[in-house]
């Protein structure tokens, strides 16, 4: 197999009679910006504020390309909110050669939730003695995260007093309450009395306030009935709560039957029950692994246990379940998976019955679950919501150096202005002797290209599917320091005019700055008017629309039965980058405005 030493790509275009000046603008970053609302204070992915959102303006004279800095080119920027009027650029937004350069979140403050910038660009055509003025805008939009259902999870470092035959205290002598809440505020912490109702709890030397993330319980509180305390804290969300339970244990007068009795038994549980983060539409957000811890005990003292699972609700499963000891506390990990329905939609909490087992008794527990289901449709700041919108780019550049280190290549999509971070599938694919092949095993939403797949040049594609739909994007990755670098030219320049006539297209190349394979001859449509024996000549012939290699026998030209030393192969994608056929090779081929529908782009690999 031959190795490629070099490639190249040049674009064609074929234009009108009319010089024509147009713009485009290239930008570092994806035209979409995340917004978390779920922390303090919000962040924003990509932020502009660590890595400065650059555009730079792409400026083509009849499809020639003029270069930033050109004599006789002048651009200006503005930036406009939303529908709102254009206004000068603001604090943060600096302009350097044409490039603007935003290095703060200006999103952030707008209250449309877009930002467009506009490009004003103006051109004295020396050729016409003509000023050409355009403008080139791009938009950037703001997307919101859902904010998250409000949550409230409450963990102790100890759920039971134990006391021994003569009714002492043994082994802790407080617990302390720790709540953890998302979405919300702490409201109070209360307990339930000996008529089943919820109560603030009492206010003592212990807890200075009831307000707070901390909580201690000790078994001198009036807070426990039948040797039971339960305790719940309130968010300021009534629907948003945790309870748990502590319990106080006695151990029994042994020796009644020669083996504890039934009520010596009892199993604590860590977590008693978990509120689970839902979609409006009663599904589970994302998925969640929920804890439970358990302890066994006869009498005051610890034992083996273990935990049967009972009928657990759909999207529900056992994830791990590692029984406990004389000397460590079991635990039971339960997965609620995200899209479960928990029993459907409209089911909004339930049990799961739990049996644990010690030294062959059973003891019965229930382990409670709820759904909540606020604030998990987000905000939008663009319009446009059944819209799917694509790219690739690269986060950290398109530049490898000496076919060195890796560079990654990311996707961006949206439908409308909500992020698609589920429900898509991809497959990347690279472009490989002018086809594009399926990369095995690229089914990420990124991509790790490695410096030594790139010869100067490499094309990537990806495919994402979504709905029954697909979407592609394509960019270029180069490597700017190869042993070899080639050169594509074309006699005529690289456009076509009005769909007529046709051109020679050749590759010059070099190593150490010193070229190889070099041409044997001049390329023209008429032959050298004095020429020795053994002189080449590439032969554009219009007719039969080929570029031919020519050797001048002393007396005629013949065609010539020599070789280049290298090989050239070609290839064609058309205006939306995807391969064409395109029957040509060697060294110098011939190219017919016939071939370009308004703008295509050839490449050539070149190899021993």
């Amino acid at each position: 197999m031959s190795t490629i030493l070099t490639s190249s790509q040049q674009t064609f275009v074929d234009i009108t009679d009319q010089r024509k000046l147009s713009a485009y603008i290239t930008c570092n970053l994806p035209k979409t910006q995340v917004e978390d609302p779920n922390v303090l204070p919000h962040t924003y992915a990509p932020s502009w504020a660590s890595t400065a959102l650059q555009l730079t303006p792409v400026i083509f004279l009849d499809q020639t390309a003029v270069a930033l800095g050109s004599t006789g080119l002048t651009i200006a920027w503005k930036r406009k909110d939303g529908a709102g009027a254009e206004a000068a650029l603001a604090s943060g937004e600096s302009v350097s050669g044409g490039v603007l350069t935003v290095n703060q979140n200006k999103l952030s403050a707008s209250s449309s939730g877009m930002v467009t910038y506009i490009c004003y660009i103006s051109y004295y055509d020396s050729e016409t003695k003509n000023t050409i003025n355009i403008t080139a805008d791009v938009t950037f939009s703001l997307v919101k995260n859902a904010v998250n259902a409000r949550l409230v999870d409450v963990t102790g470092d100890t759920y039971v007093f134990k006391y021994n035959t003569s009714g002492t205290l043994v082994g802790a002598s407080q617990s302390v309450l720790t709540a953890q809440v998302q979405g919300g505020s702490i409201a109070k912490w209360q307990y339930k009395d000996s008529s089943g109702a919820w109560t603030d709890y009492p206010t003592t030397s212990d807890n200075g306030n009831i307000s707070g993330a901390t909580l201690i319980v000790k078994p001198s509180h009036a807070v426990f009935f039948n040797n039971v305390a339960q305790i719940r804290l309130l968010t300021d969300d009534e629907n948003v709560y945790d309870v748990v339970t502590i319990t106080k244990i006695y151990d029994g007068v042994k020796g009644d039957s020669g083996s504890a009795g039934a009520g010596g038994l009892s199993v604590i549980l860590g977590n008693e029950a978990q509120t689970i983060a839902c979609t409006n539409g009663g599904l589970v957000q994302s998925a969640v692994d929920v804890t439970i811890p358990f302890v066994g005990y006869i009498g005051i003292t610890q034992a083996a246990c273990t935990c049967a699972v009972g009928t657990l609700p759909s999207g529900v499963t056992v994830k791990s379940n590692t029984a406990g000891t004389a000397g460590a506390a079991g635990s039971l990990v339960l997965t609620f998976a995200a899209n479960g329905t928990l029993g459907g939609a409209s089911v909004i909490n339930g049990t799961i019955d739990l049996t644990f087992t010690i030294s062959g008794k059973t003891v019965g527990k229930k382990f409670g679950w709820s759904k909540s289901m606020k604030g998990n449709t987000g905000a939008a700041g663009a319009a446009g919501a059944d819209a799917v919108v694509f790219s690739v780019y690269a986060p950290n550049g398109t530049i490898v150096q000496n076919q060195s280190g890796s560079l990654t290549l990311a996707t961006a999509a949206y439908k409308g202005a909500a992020a698609i971070t589920s429900g898509a599938t991809y497959q990347w694919a690279k472009y490989v002797s002018g086809t594009w092949t399926n990369i095995s095993g690229a089914t990420a939403a990124t991509l790790t290209v490695s410096g030594a797949d790139v010869v100067n040049i490499q094309s990537y594609r990806c495919t994402m599917t979504y709905n029954s739909k697909t979407y592609q994007d394509v960019i270029t990755v180069e490597d700017k320091s190869d042993p070899y670098v080639s050169e594509m030219l074309a006699i005529g320049g690289f456009t076509f005019k009005n769909g007529l006539g046709g051109k020679a297209v050749y590759v010059i190349v070099r190593t150490n700055n010193q070229e190889v394979d070099a041409l044997k001859g001049i390329v023209s449509e008429t032959a050298p008017s004095a020429s020795a024996s053994g002189t080449f000549w590439y032969k554009i012939d219009h007719a039969n629309r080929a570029v031919t290699l020519m050797k001048y026998s002393g007396t005629e030209w013949k065609t010539a039965t020599e070789a280049q030393e290298l090989t050239y192969a070609w290839y064609k994608q058309d205006k939306d980058g995807n391969g064409t056929s395109f029957d040509q090779k060697g060294k110098v081929i011939y190219l017919h405005a016939d071939d370009i529908d308004s703008m295509g782009t050839l490449q050539c690999d070149v190899s021993h």
